[in-house]
């Protein structure tokens, strides 16, 4: 199972990945594959969704 700080670094490149695409589109005047960008939001997302979880069960278990 990956760390936090691995986790972190996923979703940096995830994010990195979408901000240069959407820079390029932009200097292009063109639109990036949105398909693929929205693939990669996704998988943000559920990163996110798995850190946050974590947080969450890391903060209940040293309450107990």
């Amino acid at each position: 199972m990956a760390g936090p700080t691995t986790d972190l670094s996923k979703l940096r490149e995830l994010l990195h990945s979408v901000i240069v695409e959407v820079e390029v589109a932009i200097d292009t005047a063109t639109y990036p594959d949105w398909t693929e960008t929205k693939d990669t939001l996704l998988r943000a997302i559920e990163l996110v969704r798995k850190l946050e979880r974590d947080q969450t069960w890391s903060k209940l278990s040293r309450k107990n």
